[in-house]
């Protein structure tokens, strides 16, 4: 938990470079941060850092894991994470991400092991800013949704004053372009089974890739 209530405050409309600047330099060092995704807003850090790890634990719950979704830039760098059920699987990402989808696969072993679980979500984001800061790190963000009602407001001041103690930034934009919740599909298995829609119909693509029963 933060020690005082000096949080840093970035618009991103106004500073894209600066504000991807210094979201860098705190997931590198353990860091914890609110910003937008293509949904929500979303307070994240890096998955790979305990100390991010410990400090997320204090602002959602001790066992945040298996809810929390994994940001990731490309389906190249996805395969790295986990254990693909079907090579048409290759096919159906690429025609369906980035977009507010959230995906469910079976972790590597050495990912099982790291994370302690079996499973993790994972979504490319239909976001500008995400999208940047992911090609950059290379590596998977987390993005746990914020439990309270100010999550797609416009502006920051609510976050701020929720989160001020807990957080070292906020990441806002004063565009609204949030969507509804993403969408959930699960790819441990060789037929995907939509859990739940949004507007992106997925019954439609993954009819399009015929996977047979």
């Amino acid at each position: 938990m933060k020690k005082n209530n000096r949080i840093e405050l970035y618009d991103i409309d106004k500073d894209f470079g600066k504000a991807i600047n210094a979201i860098k330099r705190m997931y590198y060092v353990g860091g914890v941060f609110i910003y937008p995704t293509d949904t929500v807003y979303c307070v994240g850090a890096n998955p790979l850092n305990l100390l991010a790890i410990d400090r997320l634990k204090k602002i959602s719950k001790p066992d945040f894991f298996p809810e929390a979704t994994l940001l990731i830039d490309s389906v190249s760098n996805l395969i790295n994470y986990i254990d693909i059920a079907s090579e048409k699987h290759f096919e159906f990402l690429i025609s369906i991400w980035p977009n507010p989808v959230n995906v469910i696969f079976k972790l590597n072993k050495q990912f099982r092991n790291l994370f302690g679980m079996d499973q993790a979500i994972f979504k490319i984001p239909n976001n500008r800013f995400c999208l940047k800061l992911l090609t950059e790190i290379g590596n998977p963000l987390i993005c746990i949704k914020l439990n309270n009602n100010h999550t797609t407001c416009k502006g920051y001041e609510i976050l701020k004053e929720e989160y001020s103690e807990l957080v070292d930034a906020i990441f806002y934009t004063n565009k609204e372009s949030f969507n509804e919740d993403s969408a959930l599909v699960d790819l441990t298995n060789y037929k995907p089974i939509i859990i739940k829609e949004n507007k992106f119909k997925l019954k439609g693509f993954i009819d399009d890739y015929r996977y047979v029963s």
